[in-house]
């Protein structure tokens, strides 16, 4: 399992990655529309990762890369700038086929190592408390959770220091 930046190379795979193991709104934020992956939604998922291939150091700050098992997209995983110093904002999706197969797991301890790369010192992360399979995940990975406030959201912290 690797991570590769999602570039133009990939974009279109990882389309297809979505499209046959993922719903659209687990891969990226609402289109309005009829349910599905819709043209739109289709030419949404592009330009939202297009909108992203500057990096951490372009807006909007943040850093997607594409989950490859073998040589197959099964996902996106991303680092964000965030408001708290020294810390950035972790994602993932995963199609179906990729899910509870420890890939997840993998992708934490490389984005760990990505985040301190490039001078993190901290990874955020943030769920809903009846995500649990990301909590798993969380938790294996050595985060520190916060109660869930009131609207079910479960916040997350992980070092990066030993993410080796």
């Amino acid at each position: 399992m690797t991570l590769q930046r999602v570039d133009e190379v990939n974009l279109e795979a990882l389309l297809l990655a979505a499209a046959a193991g993922a719903e659209p709104g687990e891969t990226m934020p609402a289109v309005p529309g009829p349910p599905g992956w819709t043209a739109q939604r289709r030419s949404a998922f592009r330009s939202y990762h297009r909108d992203r291939f500057g990096g951490l150091d372009a807006p909007p700050a943040e850093l997607t890369f594409a989950v490859m098992v073998n040589t197959e997209p099964v996902g996106v995983a991303r680092l964000a700038r965030s408001d708290a110093q020294h810390a950035l904002e972790a994602g993932l999706w995963l199609t179906r086929e990729a899910r509870g197969r420890g890939v997840g797991g993998d992708v934490l301890r490389l984005l760990r190592m990505e985040a301190a790369r490039a001078g993190a010192s901290v990874v955020l992360a943030e769920t809903t408390r009846d995500n649990i399979a990301a909590l798993r995940l969380l938790r294996a990975g050595g985060a520190t959770l916060a109660t869930p406030g009131t609207e079910g959201h479960v916040r997350a912290k992980l070092p990066v220091a030993d993410a080796r």
